[in-house]
């Protein structure tokens, strides 16, 4: 039986949401942040102690503000920590780790075309989509892409068993994220 997930007692207060992700990856050399806003999806990197937004590299991507903010996960290839509000709009927090041998799935994520035209940053990729009404995504992974190649997001799904000995998959969590090939088998 696997074990559940650590709850988090600490919470975000006072409206700093960023103060408290910031405060979670404090000792932690690297993380992306994966978070879902009203306005949009938010990609951030955690580096030498500092976290950049694809808002701060590029002020047309949504803002991470408390009064938006739905979910949020921090995750590198050790743990993930959840953030999310409960049916009564509270804060609640957890980590998932690691159990036993994890199955390994990479995601690709939509954009497969590096977007030449938006500025860069070191830690950023900016993703195209073909479809119309999809805005670019600015994601923290670092590297160059040719037409060959796509950003992948790693999840890690922990297999348990029932009593009469079925395997289902009891929690899963985002491990990573990185540049690959489309043709690659995951």
């Amino acid at each position: 039986m696997l074990n559940p997930p650590t709850p988090i007692t600490n919470l975000p207060v006072d409206g700093n949401v960023r103060g408290w992700i910031e405060g979670q990856l404090k000792g932690i050399e690297s993380a992306t942040l994966l978070a879902f806003a009203d306005d949009g999806v938010i990609w951030g990197d955690w580096k030498d102690g500092k976290l950049t937004t694809a808002h701060e590299v590029d002020s047309t991507y949504p803002e991470l503000r408390e009064k938006t903010l739905q979910q949020a996960y921090l995750f590198n290839s050790d743990s993930e920590i959840r953030l999310f509000r409960d049916e009564t709009g509270r804060w609640k927090s957890y980590q998932v780790k690691d159990q036993g041998e994890p199955l390994v799935e990479r995601q690709i994520l939509w954009g497969d075309k590096p977007n030449t035209k938006q500025p860069g940053h070191p830690a950023f990729t900016s993703l195209l989509a073909e479809r119309k009404g999809i805005p670019p995504q600015l994601i923290p992974v670092a590297g160059t892409m040719n037409a060959e190649d796509c950003v992948r997001l790693e999840l890690h799904h922990m297999v348990d068993y029932t009593d009469a000995g079925e395997a289902y998959i009891a929690i899963s969590r985002l491990a990573g994220v990185s540049i690959g090939k489309k043709a690659e088998e995951v």
